[in-house]
């Protein structure tokens, strides 16, 4: 089980940063990903876990953020709002993110999103 601790994920790239939403990929120490997005429901940021097969399948608009949220391997989200920080069960709690039911192609329009990184684990 993976956990977003905020204080310890190292970000990799903002990808999309707009008035409504920011979208941040993240990295801990072990490799692991992690997405942070803007919530409405409750309100703050939220970070979750995420794998390359499911952040390629949002990446390539085949899925939207919010099944990018439902389907993380993440039980446990960590929610920053300006009063506090909360650990949430996302089987006790339904996250409702801002934008969450576009892909990323609506989100950033026909702009591309890179993301390249390669690691080599013997």
């Amino acid at each position: 089980m993976i956990i977003a601790e905020r204080e310890n994920l190292t970000q990799v790239k903002v990808l999309v940063h707009n008035p409504d939403i920011e979208l941040v990929l993240w990295e801990d120490s072990k490799g692991n990903m992690f997405v942070s997005a803007t919530s409405s429901k409750p309100e703050g940021t939220v970070y979750f876990g995420t794998t390359p097969s499911l952040l390629c399948q949002f990446l390539e608009s085949s899925i939207t953020l919010q099944t990018l949220l439902d389907t993380s391997p993440s039980v446990f989200v960590e929610l920053n709002n300006n009063a506090h920080k909360v650990l949430y069960s996302r089987r006790d709690r339904h996250i409702e993110l801002k934008c969450g039911e576009q892909t990323i192609k609506h989100l950033i329009g026909s702009s591309p999103v890179e993301v390249w990184k390669c690691v080599i684990r013997e």
